[in-house]
C-alpha cells in the first residue's frame, strides 16, 4: 500500500469516527454551541422589587437622564382610558434591558408529551405569570406543575367546552375569572416597543405565536402550529428573554427580536400566519 493510499485511508477513517461521534453527541454539541451564543442577560427582578415600574425611573437616572424628565412625565394628566387600562400610558423612559423573575413551568412537567400536556402552553403561560405575581420565587416541581395544569384544563373544559387552541380572549378571561385578576388586557402589537413598555412597568407579557416560525431547535417536528409563551424581558443587544413552556430548555430562552416579532400571531384555524399580533397582560 502506497503512502498516499495510507494517508487517504486514515483520513476517511477519521472522518467516519468524527461523524459517528458527532451523531452520538449531537445533543451535547448543540447545547454547547447554544450556550456559547447566548447574550448576557440582566439580573431578574421580582414583582415586589419592580414596585409598579420604579426600576424604569432608576434606569433613566443611571443612564444620565435628569429627574426633571421623570417629574414632567408624572404630572401629565391621566386620561379615563388610561385609568381603565394601566398599561395604556408609556413609562417615562425604557431601561436598556430588563428581566422579570418569572418562575418556569414546562407544559409537560414530566416530559409526557401526550394530551393534555402537548397542548398546554396556554395553561403553563398563565400559571407562570400568576406565580410571578404571587412571589413564588422558584420554578414549578413536576408534581406541582402537573396538577396545576390538570386543574386549569378541567376549568377550561367546563367553561369553554375545550382546552386546546384557546385564543387570547379566552386566556385573558381565564386569568380574570379563574385566577381573580380584575384587570386583564388584550392589546394589538404594533412594534417591539409596545411590549417593552409593558415589561418596564413590571408586567410579564403572554403572546400567541406561529410555533414553526420561532425556529426553536429544541422543538420537535419544527414546532407546533399554535403556541403560547411568556416574554419576561429583553436585552440591550436585541433579544427577547422568554419562558417558553414548549421545551425543557425554555427557562430564560432568548429569541432574536425580529424572529419572535415575525412569529407572533393570534390563533387562526385556517392559517396561523394570518392571525393578528396580540398580547395578554394580567394586572394584579
Amino acid at each position: 500500500m502506497s503512502k498516499r493510499t495510507t494517508i487517504l485511508s486514515l483520513l476517511v477513517t477519521l472522518a467516519l469516527v468524527a461523524g459517528v461521534l458527532g451523531y452520538v453527541y449531537r445533543t451535547s454539541i448543540r447545547e454547547t454551541i447554544y450556550t456559547w451564543q447566548q447574550p448576557e442577560v440582566p439580573t431578574a427582578v421580582s414583582f415586589k422589587d419592580m414596585s409598579g415600574g420604579i426600576r424604569t425611573e432608576q434606569s433613566v437616572m443611571q443612564e444620565g437622564k435628569t429627574d426633571q424628565a421623570i417629574t414632567e412625565k408624572k404630572t401629565v394628566a391621566t386620561s379615563s382610558s388610561a385609568e381603565q387600562d394601566p398599561v395604556a400610558t408609556a413609562p417615562a423612559a425604557l431601561p436598556s434591558e430588563i428581566q422579570l423573575d418569572v418562575p418556569f413551568l414546562l407544559q409537560a412537567p414530566k416530559q409526557n408529551w401526550v394530551d393534555p400536556f402537548e397542548d398546554a402552553c396556554e395553561e403553563a403561560s398563565l400559571l407562570m405569570v400568576n406565580a410571578y405575581y404571587a412571589g413564588k420565587g422558584s420554578d414549578f416541581g413536576e408534581e406541582e406543575g402537573t396538577q396545576a395544569i390538570l386543574d386549569l384544563v378541567a376549568y377550561e373544559d367546563a367553561t369553554y367546552g375545550h382546552d386546546k387552541d384557546t385564543n387570547t380572549e379566552e386566556v385573558a378571561a381565564t386569568g380574570k375569572n379563574n385566577f381573580g385578576y380584575q384587570k386583564t388586557v388584550v392589546k394589538d402589537i404594533q412594534s417591539a416597543r409596545d411590549i417593552k413598555e409593558i415589561l418596564a412597568k413590571g408586567y410579564p407579557v403572554i403572546v400567541p405565536a406561529y410555533g414553526k416560525a420561532l425556529k426553536n431547535p429544541n422543538f420537535k417536528n419544527g414546532g407546533p402550529e399554535y403556541h403560547m409563551l411568556v416574554i419576561k424581558g429583553y436585552t440591550k443587544d436585541g433579544y427577547w428573554i422568554t419562558n417558553d413552556p414548549g421545551t425543557r430548555k425554555g427557562k430564560g430562552y432568548v429569541y432574536p427580536e425580529e424572529v419572535l416579532m415575525h412569529a407572533l400571531h393570534e390563533f387562526n384555524a385556517t392559517d396561523m400566519t394570518k392571525g393578528a399580533k396580540r398580547m395578554i397582560v394580567l394586572i394584579p
